[in-house]
């Protein structure tokens, strides 16, 4: 093989990759605004950032974007001389995700104007929007090029501990909600951010997440070998 052709090939790959990033960002910001539109509870992410900062009497978003910040730092001290410097994009690809998240909430009508009052299609709702935010996710895993910064962090430390990444971030999520009903009681938080929608994405989404990533590394491979 030729350098031409390495190079051909490598560019080849970075496009694919850059748009399975892409694609993932939209999918999974997508099946966040179902989560948030379901009403039936929120992402163990955004309640803790919700609970932390009703305590704090911190902005919910501002508390998020400081758990992100820390992910980062976090990464770049476990990894140390391995972190690799693209990385520092996960900034950016953050706020491509909120940015897209605001779009579907606010400006996107046949989101935005979403309202039900059946208990039953807001419960499917919410299973649609956990589905499409794990697949979203598994492509930007899979693609691994650029991660969320919670991603990134839960990805090195899955990698640390030698664990499949949708089990350690089940396990995360657990423990996020628990210390999220732990503020609640303690400091007796009104309880709109760990509802039955928390707990079915606590233990549907990390699991999803392993079936999803294996599935597209499987079709990735079947693709190279055709």
């Amino acid at each position: 093989m030729t350098l031409k052709e390495i190079l051909t090939n490598y560019t080849k790959l970075y496009w694919k990759r850059s748009i399975m990033l892409l694609v993932g960002v939209l999918i999974s910001a997508f099946g966040m605004t179902l989560l948030i539109k379901s009403g039936l509870g929120q992402s163990t992410v955004s309640g803790i950032s919700y609970n932390i900062g009703y305590v704090t009497n911190i902005k919910t978003g501002t508390i998020l974007a400081l758990i992100n910040y820390l992910c980062f730092i976090g990464q770049v001290i476990l990894l140390k001389r391995s972190f690799k410097v693209i990385q520092v994009f996960q900034l950016l690809i953050t706020t491509i995700f909120s940015s897209t998240v605001n779009l579907f909430m606010y400006d996107f009508k046949l989101i935005s104007e979403l309202q039900v009052d059946n208990y039953i299609i807001n419960l499917i709702i919410l299973i649609i929007g956990i589905v499409f935010m794990s697949y979203g996710v598994s492509l930007m895993m899979v693609a691994d090029l650029i991660f969320l910064p919670f991603e990134g962090f839960c990805n090195v430390l899955s990698v640390k501990l030698k664990m499949q990444f949708g089990t350690l971030r089940r396990y995360v999520d657990i423990l996020l909600v628990v210390i999220s009903v732990v503020l609640i009681y303690v400091f007796n938080i009104p309880n709109t951010s760990v509802r039955e929608g928390t707990i079915i994405y606590t233990f549907l989404f990390g699991t999803l997440l392993n079936i999803f990533m294996k599935a597209i590394k499987n079709y990735n491979e079947d693709k190279e070998t055709e």
